[in-house]
């Protein structure tokens, strides 16, 4: 973890403080930007709190120390999901689009983790959503669990991720062929996201 004490910085203690967090700040930002979490920005944006700007080597060295640990997620996704017999590629989209691999994610309707598990889920399935390797491993098996239940349609699987498997057997009654159109739009677009 990169802190404003190993960010290098030619100025007086106080202002290296200010600019040291002023770059974690950005390097932050910009790691959540790279992610898909550009409104977080806001949350983290602390403009009463004067700083001088980040140096282009700081926010560069954290970036990068976000970049690394998204990657490591990423191979352990892969894993998991080769693990549990259902498409690395596929679950690494699904996990983008879940958090954007940020272990520490928070959803509006308190999803949590890496894998967005609502704490319900988390709990049936005896997974810890704050630990990355046991969330990871947990969506792939649950996503294996979904495939199955819905007879490899991996359409069904990701709504029913998403939404809820008793919301996508209604889908399926309502719409037939045409289920997806009978889920919420969020689902809609989640599918579609992953599915591409």
């Amino acid at each position: 973890m990169i802190t404003p004490t190993t960010l290098h910085n030619h100025r007086p203690a106080t202002q290296k403080k200010a600019a040291g967090w002023s770059a974690v700040l950005a390097g932050s930002v910009a790691g959540l930007a790279l992610t898909g979490f550009m409104g977080f920005q806001t949350f983290f944006a602390t403009p009463s709190t004067p700083s001088a700007p980040a140096t282009a080597s700081q926010t560069i060295q954290v970036q990068t120390a976000s970049v690394a640990a998204n990657s490591s997620y990423e191979s352990v996704a892969r894993a998991a999901a080769v693990r549990h017999g259902i498409s690395p590629d596929l679950f690494v989209r699904q996990i983008q689009q879940e958090s954007g691999f940020n272990p520490n994610a928070r959803s509006s309707v308190g999803a949590i983790g890496i894998a967005q598990f609502m704490p319900g889920t988390a709990a049936a399935l005896g997974v810890n959503p704050y630990d990355p390797n046991s969330a990871l491993d947990g969506a792939a098996r649950h996503m294996a669990d979904l495939s199955r239940m819905y007879g490899g349609d991996y359409a069904k699987a990701l709504a029913a991720y998403n939404a809820g498997p008793g919301n996508v057997n209604a889908a399926v009654r309502a719409g037939g062929a045409n289920w997806l159109a009978y889920t919420p739009g969020e689902t809609q677009h989640y599918v579609h996201t992953i599915m591409g």
